[in-house]
């Protein structure tokens, strides 16, 4: 085990307190109207917190009497009741029990735990005293209470009121563990908690616990992401390993359940997500109750369940005898479980765990499979079951295994060796793509084809005599290797265009060759173009394992910016909603790439404060682990914000970091350098010699052929100045890229920036209209933006404040904050705060006389005040008023 991380402790047992249903149940022990509650919820959900809180708040623990049920006593009449009932002479009917039980006085509370076990006699005495209100009753069950139990039938005629404890949601989890540790946590730690345990609060304080003690939950090592803030705590990975803490809870809540729900809860721990049907021929009908008990969850299909708590199910797992798991190995075989469409990573180990032979493909099947889930666990333990082979291609995804376990130099000197043994240049192809992706995620090449032709060229010195590539790659190798290669765009998409089309090409190389056709275009300024092979990329990394455990996050990163670039922010909202649906383990993996691809798609039209947080969450998370290269991006778009918490110039500066050593692709690297440059160059301490980084890098040819990248430097230029100081002839030059960009977003920045109306009055507010009907905000506050500015030069101020009040009413209804630029020109209307204050009362139809009176000012103070408002906002009616949203 880890040795504990040191600083602050982890509370062993803190579990959240239910507001609402505290005061629920404390309504119900202080009232009249129930004669008590029907708790119900699963192991660990905090049901006996739950009551005893409520005890303690209506002042009712001195008269309590706890009855106990266990499956043993449930068909023993009486069973549950006999430890109250011990000192006493036996007793045979319901009318000596119900007199034995006067002896506690009068309305006692009787406190039923494991109530799913209380025996039929008991429940018959305890319904009788509740109907008689003469005992407050509160029973503690997991699951549901079967229909046959009195019980339950007191809580259907509304004697007793149920309460639901159900599991967690995402804000109660963060709660949770910010009570816990004292402090935030990052919202991919948060989302990463929630799918681990399943929002069970004894299983959260279980794993916080166990983490903080590996390790593996700490304070962000380089601090917040923005000055001033405190650091948040962070997973270093998805889980901890099982360790006494997490054994003994996970056991404690198994042993609450019935045999067969431990026995169906047993098979999903080992086979993975599994059909009800087969579950019921194994283990009997008890996936309902599992459900309504929060251990299993519904798959995308209502049939297949697996676990509600990834943690729980791999404790689990670690704690089934070898002999149990073949037993229940043998009876899932003849029931049918090995076949096809029932087979998952789990089940494979599963079956070869219980030494059944499975052959070769459906073992690499299921490796992939792991992969592709980021389930490290059953990857790592199938690693050793796969070296066994001598077939080249288990070699292979040993290798793969290695890396993603974090033995990267034996695992490149094993690819490196295969690519040197094979003699088939696919094979060798696969291995040679491996390296390269791991050279992009430790930061020496910006993707897997720019790291390609150095590994090809390594190789040749070993390999003088053998095709080191498939015959058809040999020309669009050619050309990666040349220097000048942003020159040759055209010809090495037509290369990557004929491959796609070749129908002897394989799935992993047409993959690849749509990943860098998508990134090319989406560059180049065709990003309508780039969509649809960015949409059959990411569609084969959803359907082929192999495909998606190497290149699955790539086709994420470029569909999302190719839908972005394009403007078409509503199906990125949808791929990326899609990712918080992602098991706890692969969301762990991919969760700072996905926040920094929220932000940029939730600020292509402002900035809601949900994306400032996802990306200030996106820079802690990336500088611990950044497989695609999007660190230096996250950290320039969040400059602005460093740039107005801090004094001075910001360490390294701009030009610093351009001396350096490139990160990720080159267009990416050039617009995070010109970013960082914007955001200083609004810093007095900036030098003033020469022209500045950003405009270097816009002049630089290697962006000649990424006209989004020059429109997307401009456009933050352009927002983050005062309008007062802006140069025109930086409109006119984003204009003219905007032009020739295709994409709804481009569309709506040229037209906005169209210099035929800067000054045409009617012009600017149709093309407001049109591009807000569009959904284009940033665009349309920006037309409203150059109307106001322009009224304002005329001094035409009824005009200005016509189109003030049009520029606020859409940012009230887009619920953004608008940058620099269109705030510079909102501010011409902004209100002191004793404006706002008279505006206020005179809304709301007081004379000036009244509101004279109210704010202990003369009236002609009232009467000045609201005749600089009119003029300002360009008022001529006091009606108007109203309507006023500043």
């Amino acid at each position: 085990m880890t040795a504990a991380a040191p600083g602050r402790r982890v509370p062993p047992r803190t579990l959240p307190r239910r507001t609402r249903e505290v005061e629920i149940l404390v309504d119900i022990l202080q009232g009249d109207r129930f004669a008590g509650a029907v708790i119900l919820g699963g192991p660990g959900m905090g049901k006996s917190s739950l009551v005893q809180t409520a005890l303690e708040i209506s002042g009712r623990t001195a008269d309590v009497q706890t009855v106990q049920c266990s499956p043993n006593l449930r068909e023993v009449p009486y069973g549950a009741l006999t430890p109250l009932l011990a000192a006493l002479p036996e007793l045979t009917t319901p009318v000596e029990v119900l007199r034995a039980l006067q002896q506690f006085g009068q309305d006692p509370v009787i406190v039923v735990v494991d109530v799913q076990h209380l025996d039929a006699a008991s429940a018959f005495v305890l319904a009788q005293l509740v109907q008689n209100r003469a005992a407050t009753l509160l029973t503690i069950g997991t699951g549901s209470l079967s229909r046959e139990s009195g019980i339950a039938a007191l809580a259907d005629t509304g004697v007793l009121s149920t309460i639901h404890l159900e599991p967690a949601d995402l804000n109660q989890v963060r709660r949770q563990c910010t009570g816990v540790l004292d402090g935030p946590l990052t919202e991919a730690a948060v989302r990463t908690i929630h799918g681990m345990t399943g929002g069970n609060p004894r299983l959260i304080n279980a794993y916080l616990a166990s983490a903080h003690d590996q390790g593996i939950l700490v304070r962000t090592p380089k601090g917040a992401a923005l000055p001033g803030r405190p650091a948040p705590w962070m997973l270093l990975r998805a889980a901890p390993d099982p360790d006494g803490r997490l054994i003994d809870t996970v056991e404690t809540m198994h042993d609450s359940l019935l045999p067969g729900e431990r026995e169906t809860l047993d098979l999903v721990a080992l086979a993975g997500w599994a059909p009800r049907s087969l579950l019921r021929t194994v283990a009997g009908e008890h996936v309902h109750d599992l459900l309504d008990a929060g251990f299993l969850r519904e798959g995308d299909s209502p049939d297949t369940v697996g676990p509600a708590a990834a943690i729980h199910a791999e404790v689990l797992r670690t704690r089934i005898p070898p002999g149990r798991s073949y037993e229940l190995y043998k009876r899932w075989h003849a029931a049918g479980g090995n076949a096809a469409e029932h087979r998952t990573a789990r089940s494979v180990l599963w079956a070869l765990e219980c030494g059944q032979p499975v052959p070769l493909s459906e073992i690499m099947d299921a490796g992939y499979r792991a992969l592709q889930a980021q389930d490290w666990p059953t990857a790592r333990a199938m690693a050793p079951l796969l070296s066994e082979s001598q077939d080249p291609r288990a070699a292979l995804l040993v290798s793969e295994l290695m890396l993603v376990g974090g033995r990267t130099w034996a695992a490149s000197t094993e690819l490196e060796e295969l690519t040197v043994r094979t003699t088939d240049p696919n094979l060798r192809l696969e291995a040679l793509s491996l390296m390269a992706l791991n050279r992009v995620r430790t930061g020496d090449a910006a993707n897997p084809w720019a790291a390609l032709p150095a590994l090809m060229t390594e190789l040749r010195e070993r390999l003088p005599q053998h095709t080191v590539t498939p015959p058809s790659l040999a020309t669009l190798v050619d050309m990666l290797v040349h220097d000048a290669v942003h020159l040759h765009r055209p010809e090495l998409l037509e290369q990557a265009q004929l491959l796609v089309d070749d129908p002897q090409t394989t799935d992993f190389t047409r993959a690849i060759m749509l990943l860098m056709q998508a990134d090319a275009l989406a560059m180049a300024g065709k990003p309508d173009a780039a969509i649809p092979a960015a949409e059959r990329a990411f569609e084969l990394a959803a359907t082929v394992p192999v495909f998606s455990a190497r290149f699955g996050l790539d086709a994420l990163v470029y569909l999302v910016l190719a839908y972005t670039a394009a403007g078409y922010t509503d199906r990125a909202r949808a791929v990326l909603q899609d990712q918080r649906g992602l098991e706890p383990r692969q969301w762990h993996e991919r969760s700072g790439t996905v926040l920094i691809l929220h932000h940029l798609v939730e600020t292509g039209d402002g900035v809601p404060v949900q994306a400032s947080a996802w990306l200030e969450d996106a820079v802690v998370e990336l500088r611990h682990h950044d497989p695609v290269q999007m660190l230096p991006l996250a950290e320039a778009l969040l400059a602005p914000q460093r740039a107005a918490v801090t004094v001075g110039l910001p360490s390294p500066t701009a030009e610093e970091r351009a001396a350096g050593t490139p990160c990720g692709p080159e267009s990416r690297w050039l617009m995070s350098l010109a970013l960082f440059s914007i955001a200083e160059d609004r810093n007095p301490d900036a030098a003033d010699e020469g022209p500045p980084l950003w405009r270097r890098i816009l002049d630089d040819p290697r962006l000649k052929q990424d006209p989004v990248i020059r429109q997307e430097i401009l456009f933050s230029l352009i927002l983050l100045r005062d309008p007062v100081d802006l140069d025109e002839a930086l409109l006119e030059e984003l204009h003219g890229i905007a032009t020739v960009t295709q994409g709804p977003r481009s569309t709506g920045i040229a037209r906005a920036l169209d210099p035929s109306l800067a000054r045409d009055p009617r012009g600017l507010a149709e093309a407001a209209e049109e591009t807000a009907a569009s959904g284009a905000v940033l665009p349309a506050a920006l037309c409203w933006s150059r109307l106001i500015l322009l009224h304002h030069r005329a001094g035409d101020l009824r005009r200005r404040g016509e189109a003030l009040r049009r520029l606020k009413h859409l940012q009230v209804r887009s619920g953004l904050d608008f940058p620099p630029y269109i705030a510079g020109a909102l501010a011409l209307g902004e209100l002191t705060a004793r404006e706002q204050e008279i505006v206020d009362l005179a809304a709301q139809g007081l004379s000036n006389a009244a509101v004279a009176e109210k704010l202990f000012v003369s009236q002609r103070t009232v009467e000045g005040h609201l005749y600089r408002v009119f003029t300002k906002l360009g008022i001529a009616d006091r009606s108007e008023l109203r309507d006023l949203q500043f």
